[in-house]
């Protein structure tokens, strides 16, 4: 199979200068560069750059995959605005790591699934995803333990106890059943994991009048004068503020026993067992109701079979045989296998010079 390459970068801040733009259009000799993103694949060769200094240098989101199963998401964040202590738990050597250069902070999630070898199409999956930055600003650590979930499940590591579990895990937004999709994460094991998972609840919060009257006037010049320059996330920091002033916290993760990746792993397999039960019976149900629709029309469809084969097509010999596998089912239900096998023999005999249709035959009843 040939090698298939996927590069991505977009600006979420602010847009690239002119000049920005001129510097990154120069990186690849086909690489595609607009004012807020950076895109080139590769069938043959490598993008002869770090992606992650291209990232530090003009962009806020990277993506990264191939068609031999890694992927790659990576995020900038300007200093002092993550809590780094807080995401200290979900931090994976060499695959869930927090970088800092600068000015800057880097989360990397990198994925490197050697069963993944399929065509992959991420023409839309940064913008999709782009939104989890925003989220872990927030403090919103959900995006976090799904990379933990899917890194550990990928070393097997059994014995590794889970990090704190985030509010809401039942509750996904796009971006995180999009990051789920985009790792490969089994979704019963995230099911299983937000078993410990408590639903977020937003407190009333105090108005925003009352909060901003409680800002200093040193405060409110500085922030307008930094609103003028156009200061990027100002809004977050602003906000960050208020909430400070009204005595509001983002609420810690739920703070149930840890359980170990093989207790989880345990849980998704109980999970997927019931789902499929679930299946099997509805699947059963719907059955019998088309049976028992059919059963006003199964005298006739002997009759409806014999015109059929006076056709002597392959759709015709196809619809055929859907007929008799219906008749048989409802035979089945009906406790009447005996008046079925005799018919079908009848039919077996008086086509049996039909090559096509018998084939059809004994695929479906041996």
């Amino acid at each position: 199979m040939s090698e298939y390459q996927y590069y991505e970068w977009q600006t979420l801040d602010r847009p690239l200068t002119p000049e920005e733009r001129s510097v990154v259009n120069a990186l690849s000799s086909h690489i595609d560069v607009t004012s807020t993103r950076a895109q080139v694949d590769y069938s043959w060769g490598n993008f002869k750059h770090d992606p992650i200094h291209v990232l530090v240098g003009f962009f806020d989101a990277f993506l990264y995959s191939s068609n031999w199963g890694e992927r790659h998401l990576a995020f900038r964040f300007p200093t002092g605005l993550l809590d780094e202590a807080a995401l200290q738990p979900y931090l994976w050597a060499e695959s869930i790591e927090l970088t800092r250069f600068a000015d800057h902070v880097v989360l990397e999630i990198i994925c490197n699934d050697e069963e993944g070898d399929e065509w992959i199409d991420d023409e839309e999956s940064l913008s999709t995803l782009a939104p989890l930055r925003a989220a872990l600003l927030a403090e919103d650590y959900r995006m976090l333990y799904l990379a933990w979930l899917m890194i550990a499940t990928l070393a097997g590591e059994d014995e590794a106890l889970e990090p704190p579990v985030p509010l809401g895990l039942g509750a996904l937004t796009t971006s995180l059943s999009a990051l789920i999709e985009f790792f490969g994460l089994d979704p019963f094991l995230v099911e299983a994991a937000a078993q410990s998972s408590e639903t977020h609840t937003v407190e009333p919060a105090m108005a925003l009048s009352t909060l901003i009257e409680r800002l200093t006037r040193a405060e409110c010049n500085d922030y307008l004068q930094r609103l003028a320059s156009d200061e990027a996330l100002l809004s977050l920091k602003l906000n960050r503020r208020l909430r400070e002033l009204g005595g509001q916290t983002v609420a810690p993760a739920a703070a149930a026993p840890s359980r170990t990746l093989l207790q989880l792993k345990e849980a998704a397999a109980a999970l997927d067992r019931a789902d499929s039960e679930r299946q099997r019976v509805e699947a059963a149900a719907r059955r019998k109701q088309e049976l028992q629709d059919f059963a006003a029309k199964a005298p006739h469809a002997w009759i409806e079979i014999d015109k059929m084969m006076e056709k002597k097509s392959g759709s015709a010999y196809d619809a055929a045989v859907a007929l008799l596998v219906n008749l048989r089912d409802l035979a089945v239900m009906q406790n009447n296998l005996s008046a079925f096998t005799e018919q079908l023999a009848r039919v077996q005999a008086q086509y049996s010079g039909r090559r096509a249709f018998m084939e059809r035959l004994r695929e479906e009843f041996g």
